[in-house]
This record gives structure tokens, sequence and C-alpha cells, in this order.
């Protein structure tokens, strides 16, 4: 505020510029702290998921890609179990709360 009573151009561009600078870096925190979670919530499902469930997810899309569908289609469903132990394993947690 003292800044802006102050008639001189400089010292209200070094106020704007820190203004703009404190904006950017609140908006870079709000940028990295959703990375983090992201990550967190990304490398959480991975380990739940097991070797079994990724497996099922990596080896179905191979097999979609060629052509493989039914096989494709056991291995998503592998996949899916995990997914649904998982879902209903967190559920079984809340309710039990």
């Amino acid at each position: 505020m003292v800044l802006l009573l102050v008639n001189d151009s400089k010292l209200v561009m070094i106020f704007d510029k820190t203004k703009l600078f404190i904006k950017k870096s609140m908006f870079m925190k709000k940028v990295i702290d959703f990375v983090k979670n992201a990550f967190t919530v990304s490398k959480n499902w991975i380990l739940a998921n097991g070797i079994t469930g990724i497996a099922g997810l990596g080896l179905g899309l191979i097999l979609w890609i060629f052509g493989y569908k039914i096989w494709a289609g056991f291995s998503f469903g592998v996949f899916a179990t995990r997914n649904w132990d998982i879902f209903t394993n967190w559920i079984k947690s809340l309710l039990n709360k």
C-alpha cells in the first residue's frame, strides 16, 4: 500500500512484479502438490494391484493390439478381479469405521 502512494513509477513496477511473482509461485506450489498427490495415488494403486493385476493389464493390452481379443478378455478379467478385490476391501474398511 505504501508503494502505491509513492508517485515513482519504478516502485510501482517493482510492486507489480513482486505481486505477479507471488501469484506464479502459488500456482506452481499447487501444481507441484497436485503432481505429488497423483504420483502417490498411482504408486499406492500399483502396490495394491500387485504383479498379477499389472501383468493382466499389460498382457491384455498387448494381446488386444495384436488381435487376440478372447485372450485379451481373460487378461482383462484378471485385472478386473484384482481391482474388484481392492474396491471391496476399501468399501469394507469404510463400513467398519
